[in-house]
């Protein structure tokens, strides 16, 4: 009877994992910051377009608070907003300061906010408390970035960045925004059109190279080659873009141009289904960015 005991609680233990887990969306054709359940398989809208201003949804975090903060890009309305985890519209974030056509948008060791700027190349700085702008951290063009894209905080305190017609990722220092070089040289790099880039489990940089449809491996300490982890058009990945880790440890990658989101295993990278599509839902229309909303 004990070994009957032990054996079930194991089982409660592991369930959680298997039932699914909700996910943020947002695509580059649509307004809303769509919500999808797993577990249940249902589609929802969390935020809907013009709530707060909201106008081209792009890139998608958590502040400290746990709040979600949106990048608006549609010119008309260059911000980044805030809403609580049931879609009400909080306050604007950050805006001004030379904003134009946020991408991306993330929390910084400090509590400051940064915001990658498309349409300048530059990423702006603000007080992550008041919104208050702090100026361009990155200047515009600073290291010669071209079509910026994704950035992320280095371990060491430094910001990486994507530059998308740089075929490259570039380092910044992370007090200063001081150009500091090729994190990932654009030699040998295998990176064509880079778009997002994150550190995984391991500890490694992994960037969505969209024009090779792939998504590349690099030594998180070194930003040396260490494979090509998602092989090119795998599962039909086409241009890829944002991507997550499940809690199951399994890859999420937005597929743009087969309006898809694509599941790939975790460790090796093979491709194993398709999440949604714009054939079942035509909201899922050039997806963009895929965000943990809760396991």
């Amino acid at each position: 009877m004990r070994k009957r005991s032990i054996t079930a609680s194991a089982v409660l233990v592991v369930l959680p994992w298997l039932l699914g887990a909700e996910w943020l969306i947002t695509t580059h054709s649509g307004g809303d910051v769509l919500r999808y359940d797993d577990q249940t398989k249902s589609l929802t809208v969390l935020v809907t377009a013009g709530e707060g201003g909201l106008d081209q949804a792009r890139g998608i975090t958590f502040d400290r608070a746990g709040d979600l903060l949106v990048c608006s890009a549609a010119s008309s309305d260059w911000a980044v907003l805030r809403y609580d985890r049931t879609g009400k519209f909080q306050e604007t974030a950050a805006a001004g300061g030379g904003l134009e056509h946020p991408y991306q948008c993330l929390v910084g060791p400090q509590g400051d906010l940064f915001v990658a700027g498309q349409d300048n190349n530059a990423v702006l700085r603000y007080d992550g408390k008041t919104g208050e702008s702090k100026g361009a951290f990155v200047k515009p063009g600073e290291g010669g970035l071209n079509s910026i894209r994704g950035i992320v905080f280095h371990p060491s305190g430094d910001l990486l960045v994507a530059g998308r017609d740089n075929d490259a990722v570039l380092r910044y220092d992370g007090s200063t925004g001081q150009f500091k070089g090729e994190f990932v040289p654009k030699k040998d790099s295998k990176l064509d059109r880079p778009v997002q880039l994150h550190f995984g489990p391991d500890g490694n940089l992994y960037v969505s190279s969209s024009r090779n449809n792939s998504i590349v491996r690099f030594d998180g300490q070194t930003g040396q080659l260490v494979d090509v982890f998602v092989k090119h058009k795998a599962g039909g990945l086409h241009r890829p873009s944002g991507f997550a880790w499940g809690p199951n440890g399994d890859l999420y990658v937005c597929s743009r141009e087969s309006h898809q989101i694509l599941r790939y295993h975790g460790k090796s990278g093979k491709f194993k289904e398709v999440l949604l599509s714009g054939d079942q839902d035509n909201r899922i229309h050039e997806p963009e960015f895929i965000l943990l909303l809760s396991p």
